[in-house]
């Protein structure tokens, strides 16, 4: 059983969620694909895909800065898309747990979902912060040029944001397993938050127009690349933005915010109902 689920009678409410978070962590497999994955990337965008000259490409410092900024605002979300994988694993193995502390022990469901929410969050949200700080270092290692975001508070809460997100998709795919009685199905769902991870990526060489705004997750690069730059980014189609080979059609700011947001209400909601059902499952018929 993992760290995080051993919390027992007479533990202080905070403890579940220092054991939630020291075991991402501290998880190797979590480590290796939500860093050591992300930062093999990291070194491909820098030293492979971007030039080594910028002024050779015809690149000017706005455009170099454009390109850090996008690197560590997508590659950040896939890091915090791979660490959800791992969350969904979790929640799902945890079951059994969660029952017996709500029954014997001080933490009621609501806290201990509060718990959960505020371990995984720090979690996630530490990888990005490890990626962001990698980008930053090797780009000034490369180019001399070093990003600091116009508004760090906003960078910090789209990160937030990000990871809220990336939660309670987590989440709502662990519950839906456990009430469609899916044992089998852990490893192939727990891939869909990573799914949704590069589905945002792939707008770097493509829009989806307004189609974006219905997409989880698809609006917070355009948020993070506003709050780094303090330049109105475009709804879709990156690359091509930046290097200003083409019209893109500008993002609407105040809708991205209202769609994460509105994104965030629907999964918590689905959340509530699938907790609800899956209260009813019983441990044997999880398999556990």
């Amino acid at each position: 059983m993992t760290g995080y689920t051993r919390l027992v009678w007479g533990d202080r409410v905070s403890r579940y969620a220092y054991y939630k978070l020291k075991d991402m962590i501290t998880n190797v497999e979590a480590l290796a694909w939500g860093i050591g994955f992300i930062e093999f990337w990291v070194i491909m965008w820098i030293f492979v895909f971007s030039p080594s000259s910028p002024q050779e490409a015809g690149w000017g410092e706005a455009v170099v800065k454009g390109n850090i900024a996008m690197a560590y605002s997508f590659l950040g979300i896939l890091s915090m898309s791979s660490a959800a994988v791992g969350l969904t694993a979790g929640i799902y193995r945890s079951s059994f747990a969660r029952r017996f502390i709500t029954k014997f022990g001080r933490l009621g469901p609501a806290s201990l979902i509060a718990e959960d929410f505020a371990g995984s969050i720090a979690s996630i949200v530490l990888f990005a912060g490890v990626i962001f700080f990698s980008v930053e270092a090797l780009s000034y290692a490369r180019w001399g040029t070093l990003v600091v975001p116009e508004n760090p508070v906003g960078v910090l809460a789209d990160l937030v944001l990000a990871g809220i997100i990336l939660y309670w998709i987590a989440y709502d795919i662990a519950m839906a397993l456990i009430v469609a009685r899916r044992v089998r199905g852990v490893s192939g769902g727990s891939m869909l938050s990573l799914i949704v991870g590069f589905i945002v990526y792939a707008q770097l060489w493509v829009s989806f127009g307004k189609a974006a705004y219905a997409v989880p997750l698809a609006p917070v690069p355009a948020l993070l690349m506003y709050h780094s730059l303090g330049t109105y980014p475009p709804i879709g189609a990156y690359l091509l933005w930046l290097t200003g080979a083409g019209k893109v059609e500008a993002i609407d700011l105040r809708l991205a915010a209202l769609s994460s947001i509105l994104w965030v209400a629907a999964l918590a909601l689905i959340a509530v109902v699938l907790t609800r059902k899956g209260g009813a499952v019983s441990v044997e018929e999880l398999g556990m």
